[in-house]
Order: structure tokens, then C-alpha cells, then sequence
């Protein structure tokens, strides 16, 4: 029996279907990729052809993709799903990297201080290097004992050294009652004719002088003095030219103590009596001192002196307390007529700076107020 030509017909096999492996697990509802080789008819009878499907398992039927050149199949359709996974694992993978270079930074921080430490460590070794370190060191203590002494003693050292600059210092006016122009003790400077014939006391310690000393401070009552207060005054001065030659005291200093330490025995309330005695005695409240020129108790007992001759000598009478305050103030052969023997004079009777510039302006205002015309 002879062999027919053409070839008998081969029934269709059923295709076979392979998953792809690479493909990754996409949950229940996702697509899924299958490889087909099924046999499709042609000329020469069947012959095997390959396809890829794509299979859901929430949709009925199945989709399929035609195959591409040389049976290779084309890639899927992107899905929203897919799109969203892509962009969360990128953010996944971008916040690891920055969490891991954040949790770096410590150790690159420590590295870069250990290098530095190194670098520094090897600079010292050279000459150099230890040269700019001792400068370095040197310029920081000082700048820190500039700070403490600013901060600790603000006020010492020049004024320059605080930025700012220093004051002209003042002056110092001269005494009203100069070597050259003094007057006669106990009287004022420049008296006219008028006031010589109205018997104003001379630079002899009389009676007669003595009791003019009432029309004298008469004369001056615009200064404000107390009339007893200033004849004690004038009468110191008059009896100090005799006692104390070349003291040269005059009945101005007297007075400028006598304000600034009683207001001229009136402090409180108080004021002075026909006699020169205080009408209370006045004692002072820290070092008990007494009387209207305020005497210590320990210096009254050395300079002690009757000035109105009764045979008493009393702290609270103005004329024994100015006449032992006269004695007091020459002491030493002082002539204060010399601004540095009348500092040293007033500073003796009370050591503050502020008390003798008091005095001294106290002084200074009844010499020039009895001298004006």
C-alpha cells in the first residue's frame, strides 16, 4: 500500500503553561504571567507557537499579549498598584540611606577631631609650632588678667586703660587771705578809714581791742555768723598772734571748722549764750565729742585752754573751745599763711579729704564775703 504524500493531520495538543518563576509574589489579587506554547495551524500542518498570557484571578477570561519579534513576549501593562508599590520602596530606600547617614555623622564628626588632633599634635613638634603656641598662650593670659582687673577692680589704674578720658584736675583756688594781703589779725581785709576809726580791734591783744571785737562783728553780720560766735573768733585770733607767732592764723579758718562741725554752735536747736557758753552742751553722736568745736575728750584733755580767762577750761565754751582749737591748728611752728601747712592743719583736726575741702570752702566764702565792697 502506498505512502500518501502529505502528512495526516495531528490532533491539536493541549497548550501547556508555565508561571515564571521570576516573577514576585503580587498577593491574591494581583495579575499573573504565563508563558503558552499551544500548536497553531499553518501550511505544513501544526506547529508550535509560544504566547504570553496574563491571568487574574478576580477577572473571568484572559487577557493576552501578542507574542513580539522572534517569540519573545512583550512586558505587561504597568497598573496603578504596581506604580504605588514601585514609589513606596523608593521612599523606603531613600529614608534608610539618609537615617544612614545621619546615624554616621557622629563618627565622621569624631574622625575629623581625631585628624585634627594629629595635625595639631605634629604641628607641635616643630619649631614652629611650639613658637605660635607659647604666643597664643601668652596673649590669652594676658587678655584674661585684663578681664579680672576690669571686673574685680573696676576702678583702679589710669583712666585711659578704661576708654575713657581723664579729667583736668581742679584748680586750687588760693586762700582770701594771701602772705601778701592778710590784714591785721581779727580785722577784715581792705577796711576803709571809716571802719579804723571806729575802733576795730588791732594786732594788739588789749582790752580796748577786745571789747571793739563786738562792733567788728557787727560790722559783718551779712555773713550769717552768729554775733557771739564770731567775737569768739576774732578774739582766737587775736589771742593765737601772741601765743603762736608766725601761725598767721586766721579768724576765717576758725570759723569754716566751727560751721562745719556746729553750724557755729547752733546744731539741734542749740545756740550760744551772753557768756560763750552753749545753751545745752553738744555732744557728738558717734565718738562723744564736745562742745561747739567738737573736741575729743582724749584731745581736750591735752590742748585744754581758758580762753575767757575765768580760770575754767570748758569743751562747751566757744571762747575756750576756739582759743584751744587755735593752739591745736599751729602746732608744729605751721605757718598758714603756706597752703600745704594749712592742709596739713585743718587734716590734723579731722583726716577726711571732704571735711578739709568743706572747711576750706566754708573759709574761702566768709573772706571774700567781709573783703566786698
Amino acid at each position: 500500500m502506498g505512502r500518501s504524500s502529505a502528512r495526516p493531520r495531528r490532533a491539536a495538543s493541549r497548550p501547556h503553561s508555565w508561571a515564571d518563576p521570576r516573577a514576585p509574589p503580587l498577593g491574591p489579587a494581583a495579575p499573573r504571567a504565563e508563558v503558552v506554547i499551544a500548536p497553531a495551524p499553518s501550511d505544513k500542518g501544526y506547529s508550535p507557537s509560544c504566547r504570553l498570557e496574563w491571568t487574574h484571578p478576580d477577572r473571568p477570561g484572559t487577557e493576552r499579549a501578542p507574542p513580539g519579534r522572534g517569540g519573545t513576549p512583550s512586558a505587561p501593562p504597568p497598573t496603578a498598584r504596581s506604580a504605588e508599590n514601585r514609589g513606596g520602596i523608593l521612599a523606603s530606600v531613600w529614608l534608610a540611606l539618609l537615617l544612614r547617614r545621619i546615624a554616621l555623622l557622629p563618627w565622621k564628626a569624631l574622625k575629623a577631631l581625631g585628624r585634627a588632633v594629629r595635625g595639631c599634635f605634629r604641628a607641635l613638634r616643630r619649631p614652629a609650632g611650639r613658637l605660635a603656641v607659647q604666643c597664643v598662650v601668652t596673649a590669652l593670659a594676658v587678655i584674661g588678667a585684663l578681664a579680672a582687673g576690669h571686673y574685680v577692680v573696676p576702678s583702679a589704674g589710669p583712666a585711659w586703660s578704661f576708654g575713657t578720658e581723664p579729667e583736668p584736675a581742679p584748680e586750687e583756688r588760693p586762700l582770701v587771705l594771701s602772705p601778701e594781703d592778710a590784714p591785721a589779725p581779727g580785722l577784715p581785709a581792705e577796711t576803709d578809714e571809716a571802719a579804723d576809726s571806729a575802733g576795730a580791734p588791732t594786732d594788739t591783744p588789749t582790752q580796748e581791742a577786745a571789747d571793739d571785737l563786738g562792733a567788728w562783728a557787727r560790722g559783718l553780720s551779712h555773713l550769717g555768723i552768729p554775733e557771739r560766735a564770731l567775737v569768739s573768733y576774732g578774739r582766737a585770733e587775736l589771742v593765737s598772734s601772741v601765743q603762736n607767732p608766725g601761725c598767721n592764723l586766721s579768724w576765717t579758718t576758725l570759723a569754716g571748722i566751727g560751721a562745719t562741725e556746729t553750724d557755729h554752735g547752733t546744731t539741734g536747736g542749740n545756740r550760744i549764750t551772753a557768756d560763750g557758753t552753749t545753751l545745752t552742751p553738744i555732744v557728738g553722736p558717734e565718738y562723744g565729742e564736745q562742745g561747739p568745736m567738737q573736741f575729743l575728750p582724749s584731745t581736750w584733755e591735752a590742748w585744754a585752754a581758758d580762753g575767757n580767762g575765768d580760770g575754767v577750761a570748758d569743751p562747751d565754751n566757744i571762747d575756750d573751745a576756739t582759743t584751744a582749737a587755735a593752739d591745736y591748728l599751729c602746732a608744729g611752728g605751721r605757718d598758714l599763711t603756706d597752703p600745704a601747712d594749712w592742709y596739713a592743719a585743718v587734716h590734723s583736726y579731722n583726716p577726711v579729704d571732704a571735711y578739709v575741702q568743706k572747711v576750706y570752702d566754708r573759709a574761702d566764702d566768709y573772706g571774700r564775703k567781709s573783703t566786698a565792697v
